[in-house]
């Protein structure tokens, strides 16, 4: 969502879209190291806008569905993601700028694009170590059986 800059002002405006799940997904295809997590349909996304001065403020939660493969029995599963936010957007200084603190950003121009933010926020929320259930007990690591549909069958080789 691109909103312009010189159209806030210090009352807050509510703004509710959402970023697809298509691009976070190829965005995640092309990383390393997620492939046991993808987005399981768009992100929503209910947030506050103000301007104080030149300072654009921005919170507000992002949510939606993330379909991840279990650590520990390998089953596929999915889980409700929430992330909360806030931020500080800050007009740029011109040349590089430096390395902020969490929760600072930066614009120029008068157009300012939110969806890499929410993006951001979306990957920030990805939680490779969730299991499926808190009572999840995985695979038995001799015969390899789910130990939550069916029993170990490494005693009765024997």
């Amino acid at each position: 969502m691109i909103v312009r800059v010189p159209d806030l002002t210090e009352e807050v405006r509510e703004v509710e879209f959402r970023e697809p799940a298509a691009l976070l997904n190829a965005r995640m295809d092309a990383s390393p190291g997620w492939d046991d997590e993808h987005f399981d349909g768009d992100l929503e996304v209910h947030g506050q806008l103000y301007r104080t001065e030149s300072d654009v403020h921005f919170s507000g939660t992002v949510s939606g569905q993330v379909r991840s493969v279990c650590p520990r029995c390998l089953e596929e599963f999915v889980w409700p993601l929430r992330r909360d936010f806030r931020f500080v957007i800050v007009p740029a200084r011109g040349g590089a700028e430096p390395e902020d603190d969490e929760g600072i950003d930066h614009y120029s121009g008068d157009d300012l694009d939110l969806a890499p933010l929410v993006c951001e926020q979306g990957l920030l929320a990805l939680d490779p170590s969730l299991l499926c259930s808190e009572s999840c007990r995985g695979l038995c690591a001799g015969c390899g059986a789910n130990l939550n549909v069916e029993e170990c069958r490494c005693a009765k080789r024997r």
